[in-house]
């Protein structure tokens, strides 16, 4: 009797007599006790999910922005006032990643690597695939007059030159919440090169009274610039000091100068020291050609100077051999043929 008494927790969960196959034992674990294994499996999956979503898609998300690249295709200055410009930039987007998601609109900034942000403007919602094309087109505040000067001198000094693009935004993929994401690149971009090989042709000197512009110019001539960047620029009303050997011989208006890619041929119209010029001709450059030197000295737009345009221009001077012979030759002042 005793021994059919025999209790414990033993004989509660397996009963005694002959033991059931394996097919009931399951069947019989998972009756008393399917709540622990719901709950050591919903525990598993959280340990496997979670990570992933809050770890390993975010990651991912940032890592596909890292690897992705941007190309500005051209970029439009225009409208300039004191304060602030209209900007246009038509860039490309590339991304080998299988995801396609979508960027949520976001305020990006421009600065030179390292410096103050001189703008910032809206990007606007991206789709992105395989290769994205992102416009900007809207006017904008410079943001640090000082580090928009200095962005001025590197494009129009140098041959190439980098800038950051940056900003905060969130990506939007089927199914998940919104991901928080930086997205920051280093454009490599060309400049302006000093603008060289700058040339002065097509010169006419206006000797009369009746020739001369109501400015008081009395050369007008065309200015033949190339701009090897994908830049559109537009800087006003430009002047330029004009000097040989150190010595200034007037200076030269070139209004409403825009700057596109590729080659420009800008009109000019000058104010020189005719007489200096000439003594120069018929005692130590007896071949007529002059070399000038061209240093910028103002912007102007709708009457307001422009200086963030200005001292990038003051800090650029340029050589031209300035060959004078055929517009002293039409006004009977040189013979090329004396001249050798």
């Amino acid at each position: 009797m005793a021994h059919q008494k025999k209790g414990g927790i033993v004989n509660t969960l397996y009963p005694p007599g002959p033991r059931p196959g394996a097919g009931p034992r399951i069947k019989n674990h998972y009756r008393r006790f399917w709540w622990c294994d719901c709950l050591i499996l919903i525990i598993i999956v959280l340990v496997i999910v979670l990570p992933i979503i809050f770890v390993a898609i975010p990651h991912k998300a940032q890592h596909d922005i890292d690897a992705s690249t941007l190309e500005v295709n051209s970029q439009e200055v225009t409208q300039p006032t004191e304060n602030g410009i209209h900007l246009k930039i038509q860039s490309t987007a590339k991304s080998s990643s299988s995801f396609h998601p979508t960027l949520e609109a976001f305020t990006a900034s421009f600065a030179l690597e390292g410096k103050e942000p001189f703008l910032h403007a809206n990007v606007p919602e991206t789709k992105a695939e395989a290769e994205t094309t992102i416009t900007i087109d809207q006017d904008v505040t410079i943001a640090n007059m000082d580090a928009f000067k200095e962005y001025n001198k590197v494009v129009i000094g140098n041959e190439s030159f980098n800038v950051m693009f940056y900003g905060k935004t969130k990506v939007h993929q089927s199914g998940l919440k919104p991901i928080s994401v930086d997205y920051t690149k280093k454009l490599t971009m060309k400049g302006l090169n000093k603008l060289a090989g700058m040339n002065i042709t097509n010169l006419k000197i206006l000797s009369g009274l009746d020739e001369k512009l109501p400015d008081g110019s009395n050369m007008i001539g065309s200015v033949l610039i190339d701009n090897p960047s994908v830049m559109t620029l537009d800087l006003g009303n430009v002047t330029m000091d004009l000097s040989i050997e150190g010595k200034a011989i007037g200076y030269a208006l070139l209004p409403n100068m825009v700057l596109k890619p590729g080659f420009n041929n800008c009109s000019m119209q000058s104010t020189l020291d005719q007489i200096s010029v000439f003594q120069l001709v018929t005692t130590k450059y007896k071949d007529a050609i002059l070399p000038v030197d061209i240093k910028g000295n103002s912007s102007i737009a709708n009457g307001k100077h422009l200086p963030y345009f200005e001292e990038a221009i003051k800090g650029n001077v340029i050589r031209v051999n300035l060959d004078a012979g055929p517009a002293l030759s039409a006004i009977g002042l040189f013979n090329a043929t004396e001249s050798l």
